[in-house]
């Protein structure tokens, strides 16, 4: 858990909110996209505590700026403009969205300063909804992302807008989210994906897991898109980790920074509107062919993924007690397959077995390179022994790029 340090409650005006503001921003758990937030927020309410229609001024204490009044006040004036640096086009039409985020970036200024128990902030307004997809394009959506994945030309733009596409009609998440996902939220058999949920506003003891299943489109995307990814991090350096990665060199900060590196919430936004579009110009005029959505937000209208619940660390002795299990079915598989008794009955069950321990573990957030290590000590060290006990190549490779070697039988290979 991040430590909370309470801001000095002698602090007045435009000293505590920056105060405030530098403390929010320090918290591990909060994003540089909230950090901005934070910022802006602090700096219009120190605006608005020098504008003639606030009824506070610079010399407001603690007990005083978060209080309803005075709240009310700066969210009035934020609202028809008065506070922006730049004046807009039209400061008449104010963003619902904004004002969200006003409500819970005060709410992390509260908690920074103390200041629950004086505080008075009005309730967050309900979020607008939004009209679902209907059910008839969402499976014409899934019949263009079938079409393309069987493919054999696709090019590597329209692998990942096809992994990114199905992933996200299955589960539902934001691209924030998706984002934040690396190898070690694949289970071993692609059929789950683990996604760390954070709602508006949240705290980081409200952040939650949850196992979403992935369909079999998922899955024939994703083994496409790995070996893809693999051939874009041949320039990158040190570990690789992130799921989704750019396909081109760039710059950043005067900087070269090669094809590879992980793709941030905006960057990934802007792809898959890219490679939507240059599809949809593509297929234009193909029997059956209706253009895919060009904003992800889309994708995600409807969709009520089968979930279950996970937690957001493994539990010590629990797993140990699953990696024992994982290593005893492991042995088990091992010694059928090597005594030549592949494909037998008594086989195929240890193979369902050793899966089942394994997706236990996974779930339980064991990382990918214990669990191999496990199996590796129990006699299964090669690509096939480790399919048969349900891993998929294309994750295996994976797993050894973002781990140096990842498999102790490959580090063995390689002294």
């Amino acid at each position: 858990m991040t430590e909370i340090n309470i801001v000095d409650r002698g602090l007045t005006g435009a000293g505590l909110l920056a105060a405030a503001a530098a403390e929010v921003t320090s918290w591990t758990f909060v994003s540089p996209s909230r950090a901005r937030q934070v910022k802006w927020v602090a700096g219009e309410y120190t605006r608005a505590l020098a504008h003639p229609e606030h009824p506070l001024g610079d010399e407001a204490s603690v007990d005083e700026v978060f209080t309803r009044d005075p709240v009310d006040a700066y969210l009035r004036l934020s609202r028809t403009g008065q506070l922006r640096v730049r004046q807009a086009a039209d400061p008449s039409k104010a963003s619902d969205n904004s004002e969200q985020i006003r409500l819970e970036v005060l709410k992390l200024l509260v908690t920074a300063c103390g200041a629950e128990d004086t505080a008075g902030l009005p309730p967050q307004p309900d979020p607008p909804s939004k009209q679902p997809v209907a059910k008839r394009p969402r499976a014409l959506l899934r019949t263009q992302l079938t079409e393309l994945a069987d493919a054999p030309d696709a090019t590597t733009s329209q692998l990942r807008m096809l992994a990114v596409g199905a992933v996200v009609s299955d589960t539902g998440i934001r691209a924030g989210e998706m984002c934040a996902r690396t190898t070690e939220d694949l289970s071993p058999t692609l059929e789950e994906l683990r996604v760390v949920r954070r709602p508006q506003g949240w705290s980081e003891s409200e952040a939650y897991t949850e196992l979403l299943a992935l369909s079999g489109l998922s899955r024939a995307a994703l083994k496409r898109w790995l070996p893809e990814r693999q051939r874009l991090l041949t320039r990158v350096g040190g570990t690789a980790t992130a799921l989704w990665v750019s396909l081109h060199g760039n710059h950043h900060d005067g900087q070269a920074v090669p094809a590879g590196t992980p793709l941030m919430t905006r960057g990934l936004a802007r792809a898959w509107t890219r490679a939507v579009t240059e599809t949809n110009i593509e297929m234009a005029g193909q029997p059956s062919w209706e253009p895919l959505p060009t904003r992800m937000e889309q994708l995600r209208r409807g969709v009520k993924p089968k979930a279950a619940a996970a937690p957001m660390r493994p539990d010590a002795e629990k797993a140990a007690a699953l990696l024992d299990d994982v290593a005893a079915r492991g042995r088990a598989l091992a010694e059928l397959r090597h005594a030549g008794e592949d494909d037998s009955t008594a086989e195929l069950q240890a193979r369902i077995a050793v899966r089942q321990a394994v997706r236990g573990a996974w779930a339980e957030g064991i990382e990918h390179v214990v669990q191999l290590s496990v199996l590796a000590d129990a006699g299964l060290t090669d690509d096939a022994s480790l399919a048969a006990a349900g891993w998929e190549s294309a994750l295996l490779a994976a797993i050894d790029r973002s781990h140096g070697w990842g498999r102790p039988s490959k580090a063995a290979d390689a002294v």
